[in-house]
């Protein structure tokens, strides 16, 4: 499935529409996707209220956040899954935390590749595009995706959004 979504954001065949917006109808709609799931794991998972906006297509943001949250599910065996939002003056930023296994930091760089499985994950289910396709979808927004992470002890994934629309989507 996320196969044939990234062929077609690929080849222009889905195109993004970015438009301002709120991010807490955003998050709630992500959070509701996988409560379940972590309940049944018998993780927590948190949102935290935000009044933060951003320029972004929601359905397609959804995806990637939705990658996000669900690799921080399958690799935490206990504990939280958090998501908040900060505003800043040109961005908005998305955290999504975890207390899982943590990504070594000779990974990090790698995670973001097409078919990228480390060694030590293999075993769980995946091919390795869930987070190339998430970075796809919000660079072609106008945003980025950072990792912060410790092994052992969790990951950060923040995503960066922007609050206003790029000057050349307007000309």
């Amino acid at each position: 499935d996320s196969l044939v979504k990234l062929s077609r954001l690929e080849n222009g065949i889905i195109s993004l529409s970015p438009q301002q917006a709120a991010l807490q109808p955003l998050l709630e709609s992500v959070v509701e996707q996988y409560t379940a799931k972590a309940s049944e794991k018998g993780l927590s998972l948190q949102l935290q209220d935000t009044d933060a906006f951003a320029v972004f297509d929601f359905k397609w943001t959804a995806e990637a956040l939705a990658n996000i949250v669900d690799n921080a599910i399958k690799y935490t065996e206990r504990g939280t899954i958090k998501i908040s939002a900060v505003s800043y003056e040109m961005f908005a930023r998305i955290d999504i935390s975890d207390t899982g296994s943590g990504i070594p930091e000779t990974e990090q760089a790698k995670i973001f590749a097409r078919f990228y499985r480390s060694k030590s994950v293999r075993e769980q289910e995946g091919v390795g595009i869930g987070l190339y396709l998430s970075r796809q979808i919000i660079s072609g927004g106008g945003g980025y995706i950072k990792v912060t992470s410790v092994s052992g002890k969790g990951s950060t994934f923040s995503v960066f959004l922007p609050k206003q629309q790029p000057f050349f989507q307007n000309c």
